[in-house]
């Protein structure tokens, strides 16, 4: 309905268009923290291959001892970022429940700083020829920064959530898109320099430049104190510290599955392959290792369930002092009086007489989301391999390239000019600022004058320049290509299928992201397999073929990674969007853990069939997926209510 005599518009709120005040220190902090922990694990794999073999060099050393070297510096590596992903649900409800996101953050945020500083005093030891205490400092540290890491993950989104009012909730999804190029950014250029540093200057100052970083994020956030808004947690006080405590209770059978393969896992002796078809090898192996964590790790696992029974124990005292009507309450009080329910009813039907509509749709809807996503752990253990068996499958390739002098030093000095105005940029808009219309023509004037000046030289000069790459350098392809392939996704595929009226589900995005990463894995195992027939007759391939697989990974990891949180959150009821996030982590979690798991088989296997391994396991779980998919039903949960 319209009319000639509308009324003028009212003029806009200006605090809808104005960021809030704390928002430039959030972004600072995740920035400079982001470059820290990407730039630890860029060179993480390749120093604990090297100490596992006390930096001996590969020539003087047997295949016996560089192939398990590499298995161990795979399991380890993957089981720190499991760690990485497995302390986010501590963290949360340390957050939510108990004390609040800021005194979280930043206290965590100090234990991250001396995870840090551990590894980089670890990698003086290492310098010094005293291997036992640079391992076991390693660890110390790797643990600390899992903490850190972990107990920020979960905390810094939602503080950024708490920061916007009604008046200026449109300017949210553009902060979190701020937040996804940010991660990357820093991920970019910590990939990219640290082992610079590494190579240069040895491990100490490679560790502790991300510890620097670090203290930089912790200085910032710590800055921003008083221009926060703080949101009290709930409920706080003895039933808070009850929930924190069970929580961490429930939490033990995965850190002892953890600690179980860190511990026991490099004992395991994996049979050989030799005479046995692929299905009996498999079973043994499998049996084998199984059996061997049953023994050597029993007490583990008996603690993690003595624990577990005390979690219950003390959540029936937090019930008793404070009702709560979380995923976990409902799940136990519908256990307790299943017998109450009444023909037809299902399971968690007996909680909505007690707790409401609202509050019993929440398990079901959790635990239908839990099933789908079950098979996308197995999407995170190919994911996470590109910063341990392809930065090692790098290291065996032909790394040289060869450029135009002039033009490559315009190259590099245009990407540092370019960062340093988009960081710049960024900062000063997150602030409500913004930078004079001349710099950037000045600026970008002068780099299209200079790369034109470069080819000129390079025309008349001819010369050339050969760089040498470093392995852990090539995973800085990921980054770039995320930030690449996300817009480019929504302006040739999105767009294009919704203008024609095809809008392609969530589910069916998952989908064709989890075979994806099969086919980009079984592109990595062809071009290793052909890498290892070149070695044969004493050639070499060069790293650029590695380019495929990145290219296809990356894409599935956009079509899974940003579609599944996405998903999540609008198909879980309001008061279970911080569970099921939780869940989602949880299958990183257990992602890295399987690599880790399948680790040994390094010793055993050449790393084509170790690529094959995984490419089969991955085809299996997306066949699984797309089943599941099909199955689902759910409803979608907004800020205003559920619809079908």
């Amino acid at each position: 309905m319209s009319s000639s005599a509308a009324p003028s518009a009212r003029p806009e709120d200006p605090e809808a268009s104005r960021f809030p005040a704390g928002i430039p220190f959030i972004v600072g902090n995740e920035g400079a923290e982001r470059f820290s922990y990407y730039g630890m694990r860029a060179i993480l794999y390749t120093y604990l291959a090297a100490l596992y073999v006390q930096f001996a060099a590969e020539s003087t050393l047997t295949q016996a001892q560089t192939d398990g070297a590499k298995a161990k510096a795979t399991a380890v590596a993957h089981l720190f970022m499991a760690g990485v992903y497995a302390f986010p649900m501590a963290g949360a409800i340390l957050a939510d429940r108990l004390l609040g996101k800021f005194p979280v953050i930043l206290f965590v945020s100090l234990i991250y700083c001396a995870g840090h500083a551990v590894l980089a005093v670890a990698g003086r030891f290492a310098a010094n020829g005293d291997y036992g205490s640079a391992e076991l400092g390693m660890y110390v540290g790797l643990a600390l920064i899992a903490m850190g890491s972990g107990g920020i993950k979960p905390c810094v989104s939602a503080n950024v959530g708490d920061q916007f009012t009604e008046k200026n909730s449109g300017l949210v999804p553009k902060v979190f898109q701020i937040f996804y190029f940010i991660i990357n950014f820093g991920s970019f250029f910590s990939t990219i320099l640290t082992p610079i540093l590494n190579d240069r200057f040895g491990p100490e100052v490679a560790f502790g430049v991300p510890g620097i970083f670090m203290g930089i994020a912790t200085v910032i956030f710590f800055l921003g104190r008083k221009r926060f808004v703080h949101v009290p947690p709930k409920p706080g006080g003895k039933a808070g510290l009850l929930d924190f405590i069970v929580a961490l209770l429930l939490f033990s059978p995965v850190i002892a599955i953890i600690v179980a393969v860190f511990v026991q896992g490099d004992g395991y002796k994996a049979p050989s392959a030799e005479g046995k078809g692929a299905g009996a090898f498999y079973a043994e192996y499998l049996s084998g290792y199984l059996g061997h964590l049953a023994v050597s790790s029993w007490m583990y696992f008996a603690l993690a369930a003595v624990l577990v029974v005390l979690a219950f124990v003390l959540f029936g005292v937090r019930q008793r002092l404070a009702r709560d009507d979380g995923f976990l309450a409902l799940l136990v009080y519908s256990f307790k009086n299943r017998r109450e329910r009444k023909p037809g009813e299902g399971f968690f039907d007996v909680a909505r007489r007690e707790f409401g509509d609202e509050a019993a749709e929440g398990p079901p809807a959790v635990l239908r989301i839990i099933v789908v996503f079950s098979m996308v752990m197995f999407f995170w253990a190919l994911f996470d391999q590109h910063a341990s068996t392809w930065v090692q499958q790098a290291k065996e390739m032909d790394r040289s390239l060869t450029v135009p002098t002039w033009v490559g030093r315009f190259a590099i000095g245009a990407t540092i000019a370019s960062a340093l105005y988009g960081g710049t940029w960024l900062m000063l808009w997150v602030s409500n600022r913004t930078i004079p219309r001349l710099v950037p023509r000045v600026l970008f004037g002068g780099l299209a004058l200079a790369g034109v000046g470069a080819i000129v030289l390079d025309v008349l000069s001819g010369t050339t320049t050969t760089v040498l790459l470093k392995p852990q350098q090539i995973q800085a392809l990921n980054p770039l290509m995320v930030m690449a392939i996300i817009p480019g996704l929504n302006v040739l595929v999105y767009q294009p299928l919704e203008r024609r009226g095809r809008k392609v589900k969530p589910l069916v995005r998952m989908s064709v992201g989890m075979f994806m990463a099969a086919i980009a894995f079984a592109a990595a195992a062809m071009l290793q397999a052909r890498m290892e027939s070149a070695a044969a007759s004493g050639q070499t391939v060069h790293v650029l073929w590695q380019v495929i697989q990145y290219v296809i990974m990356t894409t599935s990891e956009v079509l899974i990674s940003v579609t599944g949180l996405e998903f999540a959150y609008t198909q879980a009821p309001r008061r279970m969007k911080s569970t099921i996030m939780g869940f989602w982590l949880l299958g990183v979690t257990f992602g890295n853990v399987l690599v880790a798991f399948l680790a040994p088989m390094q010793k055993i296997l050449t790393l084509s069939k170790f690529f094959w391994v995984f490419t089969v396991l991955m085809t299996v779980a997306a066949v699984a997926f797309t089943l599941l998919a099909a199955r689902y039903k759910g409803k979608t949960y907004l800020q205003g209510g559920a619809s079908h």
